[in-house]
């Protein structure tokens, strides 16, 4: 999905600082992050990987990819009908806010 993303860290205003307030565009994948049995094959761990969230720019192609079992803490969908929602995550602390604009192709 091509859209307009910030990523926010929900420190920052307990250290009294503002984030820039400007996403950047990016394109945000669902994907399933390889399970250890597929990366190491003599571990034992539960088959499968874990879902995440892979959010890619121009200056950072290969993008960063953010855990989500058991990882979301709160999803703001209060303007999904103007294209816009915010993933808040509990580990990395951050916000993940998405915008799609319709002038987009």
């Amino acid at each position: 999905l091509p859209c307009e993303v910030e990523v926010r860290s929900c420190h920052l205003p307990t250290l009294g600082l503002k984030s820039r307030g400007k996403g950047v565009r990016a394109v945000v994948s669902l994907c399933q992050a390889p399970g250890r049995n597929e990366l190491q094959p003599e571990a034992r761990a539960e088959p499968g990987g874990h879902a995440c969230l892979l959010v890619s720019t121009m200056k950072d192609r290969q993008g960063t990819s953010y855990k989500l079992r058991e990882n979301i803490e709160q999803l703001f969908t209060k303007f999904v009908d103007e294209g816009k929602a915010t993933v808040r995550l509990k580990e990395p602390p951050v916000d993940i806010c998405l915008s799609k604009d319709s002038i987009w192709p």
